[in-house]
């Protein structure tokens, strides 16, 4: 339908304060987010994301390379206030003392290794790469040093000259992670999901660490996996890399989660760990060969036995992944750095964190990204709204509604509600959060203004058009605003709920890893339910024409089949259909003997449900139906079940969504449905609470998602009473 233009000056006096409102809500939007794409000072304090950490070598200091391009320098001796280093132009990728820890390395993505001196900050010598570093590796007796490219070239570098020694690659596959061994004559680099290693004083290839079968005449996973046999190695690229203290292990991390002990020598797998659910980042060992520590994208960090590559302890507290990990200077202690701008000291005993010290204190960056894109869309979709508003077209109105209602739950309320777990007091809390709270405030005051009655009337519908189409979109209009608001609750109880659960330490990445392995039996649950309700319905219309028959044979096996199958459980019912009846040599596959106890037991409820939808149908129109010659069929198909089919479509749709939830009891026959997997995935880990919130959160989707089709439905079945 098309609107006449409005007349500008037909605006009212309430109807130029909204107007007044999201003209500078639109003007400091755009404003806040060019500048901020610019690069310019004002915006959210977010925190600086460590990527790398490192204890020097007299464990006088810890060193700690941060996305900003800056260094944070603690002194482990004076209070926790951080020294800032801050020559590199972009992200300081690894850091790593000297052997008499007065000069400290760095290695940045902008293609420069730095030398600092530790007592004055200054730049002793400057290395640049010709390529964006991906890793940087400093051998422990200070001889030597590597670092890898984006271009796949190992260099090695003499550490007190400068000088590069031996260029080495490219790696075919590309390399993202390189070590040295302690006294600097090995290097090793990640090639894909194998290892290559050189020797950095001949420059020759002496190992190639690859994946391979147990037994070595089958040369492909294929091969291995049909021979039932272990592919030992990693499936994805190799991400992570430690040699231990005498050289003979290599420890290797992947984006696969696993970890690899690797006898360099023999070119073997010494040990094949998985502990972490994520890729994981770093790997160290302790000096003394005995342990190792690791640290994941799943925001932990483990502790790993060596020999026997047992993963020993669990350190969980970050907000983010954990890229840095080193032995303390107790013998109880570790140190982590995370992506969440924290640095964290534990103790092995309780596996607790006992202190805690910040790059700098904000939100996690996540947040302040989101708030830029957040600013641009809005205040060009604001711009839309605002002429709308102008013309006084509806769909500005709600365009309006819809951008500071529903938007800001989501881009304010998020990280609102998550700096209330960050590990600070009320009031640093607040110092963090204030902008949002006062951006929120802002837009409720928006909000007020516009749901105002003299507004919200005026914008209903145009007062060009007749009364009648006026009422029509009057009509329509509050019905889409009703809407709005709505979605903006079910927004809002989500976003307050994933808090809550936050709180929880529910393990994100574990949930991550295994939801493909999980949702593989969704199709096994949709079909089971299909169909079970296809075979419920069909049972139930004729246990309700038994029901109502004057047939006392139809009558009473109606009546004994529906108390007996609603008198006993449907637990009990499934087990007499799967192990029930076996013993009288009738053996049905577990899926068939699921659906047909689902099947069988919903048909009996069902069976009430139909006979009050046909009970339901007034008496004249059978008479009127067999005044027109109708047959008994007759009258049922064309007249009776049409009307009692619209009658019980609601509580058919009840019965059915309670259904796919009660799929989940197959489970006790060992079928691969939904609950079967995660119930099965998460004793094996221990994890069973995360297993089943994502097989409950499919359940529901499925749910509503069934919800959506049984109103459409039902308006479409109730069409004839609309005309």
């Amino acid at each position: 339908m098309s609107y006449p233009d409005s007349v500008p000056g037909s605006h009212s006096r309430a109807n130029k304060l909204p107007l007044i409102l999201i003209s500078i809500t639109v003007v400091l939007s755009l404003l806040y987010a060019f500048q901020h794409y610019a690069g310019g000072p004002i915006r959210l304090a977010v925190v600086s994301r460590i990527q790398d950490l490192v204890l020097s070598p007299d464990n006088s200091m810890i060193a700690a390379g941060a996305n900003d391009g800056r260094i944070y320098l603690w002194d482990t001796q004076q209070e926790w206030t951080p020294a800032v280093l801050s020559k590199h132009r972009r992200a300081v990728l690894r850091v790593a003392f000297t052997p008499d820890s007065a000069t400290l390395v760095s290695a940045s993505q902008d293609g420069e290794i730095r030398f600092w001196d530790v007592d004055t900050g200054d730049v002793r010598q400057t290395i640049d790469v010709d390529a964006r570093l991906k890793d940087l590796s400093l051998a422990s007796d200070g001889s030597t040093l590597a670092a890898v490219g984006e271009d796949g070239q190992v260099r090695v570098f003499d550490l007190p000259s400068g000088a590069l020694t031996q260029s080495l690659g490219p790696n075919s596959n590309g390399a993202i992670a390189v070590v040295l061994d302690a006294n600097g004559t090995r290097v090793a680099a990640g090639d894909g999901n194998g290892i290559r290693v050189w020797d950095t004083r001949t420059g020759e290839l002496v190992h190639t660490l690859a994946p391979y079968c147990e037994d070595e005449t089958k040369t492909t996973r294929a091969a291995c996996e049909e021979a039932e046999e272990d592919w030992l190695g990693h499936e994805e690229q190799v991400t992570a890399l430690a040699f231990s203290p005498d050289g003979q292990i290599l420890a290797s991390g992947s984006a696969d989660t696993s970890i690899i002990f690797w006898d360099v020598e023999a070119g073997k797998v010494e040990w094949a760990s998985i502990g972490h659910w994520a890729t994981v980042t770093r790997m160290v060992f302790n000096p003394d060969g005995r342990s190792m520590l690791s640290g994941g994208e799943d925001n932990k960090i483990r502790t790993w036995r060596v020999p026997g590559g047992q993963s020993t302890a669990i350190f969980e507290g970050h907000l983010s992944a954990v890229n840095g990990v080193a032995f303390g200077w107790g013998p109880e202690m570790i140190l982590s750095g995370g992506a969440d701008g924290t640095v964290r000291v534990w103790e092995t005993r309780n596996q607790k964190s006992t202190f805690i010290a910040w790059t700098k204190k904000g939100l996690q960056p996540v947040w302040g990204n989101l708030l830029r894109h957040w600013m641009l869309v809005s205040g060009i979709l604001g711009l839309l709204s605002l002429w709308g508003l102008w013309r006084l077209r509806p769909w500005g109105h709600l365009l309006a509604l819809l951008l500071y209602v529903v938007g800001p739950i989501t881009v304010v309320g998020l990280p609102l509600l998550e700096v209330l777990i960050y590990p600070l007091s009320f009031a640093e809390q607040l110092s963090i959060a204030w902008p949002l709270i006062v951006l929120l405030l802002w837009y409720v005051g928006i909000v007020f203004v516009l749901m105002r009655q003299p507004v919200a009337v005026s914008y209903e519908a145009p007062e060009s058009l007749s009364l009648s189409e006026q009422l029509m979109v009057s009509q329509r209009t509050r019905k889409l605003r009703i809407t709005i608001f709505i979605a903006a609750v079910w927004l809002l109880i989500l976003v307050v709920l994933y808090s809550v659960l936050r709180r929880f330490n529910l393990d994100v990445a574990f949930m991550q890893h295994y939801f493909s392995f999980i949702m593989a039996g969704a199709w096994i649950t949709l079909r089971i339910s299909a169909l079970s309700i296809a075979l419920a319905v069909v049972l139930a219309l004729l246990g309700a024409l038994g029901r109502l028959s004057k047939n006392p044979v139809a009558n009473g096996i109606s009546g004994f089949y529906i108390s007996l199958i609603r008198g006993t459980p449907l637990l009990v019912q499934i087990y007499i259909w799967y192990l029930g009846l076996p013993r009288v040599n009738i053996v049905l596959p577990a899926q068939v003997a699921g659906t047909l106890a689902l099947g069988v037991n919903y048909g009996a409820y069902m069976t009430e449900i139909f006979r009050a939808g046909i009970q339901a149908i007034g008496k004249g129109q059978y008479e009127a139906a067999e005044a027109l010659g109708m047959s008994r069929t007759q009258l049922y198909r064309r007249i009776v079940l049409p009307q009692a089919f619209r009658i019980v479509i609601p509580p058919i749709g009840n019965q059915f969504i309670a259904m796919m939830k009660d799929s989940s009891l197959v489970s006790v026959m060992s079928i691969w449905e939904l609950s079967y997997r995660a119930q099965k995935i998460g004793r094996q880990n221990f994890r069973s609470l995360e297993t089943f919130m994502v097989a409950a959160a499919f359940y529901w989707v499925l749910t509503v998602v069934f919800q959506f089709l049984q109103g459409q439905l039902e308006e479409y079945m109730a069409r004839s009473e609309r005309r």
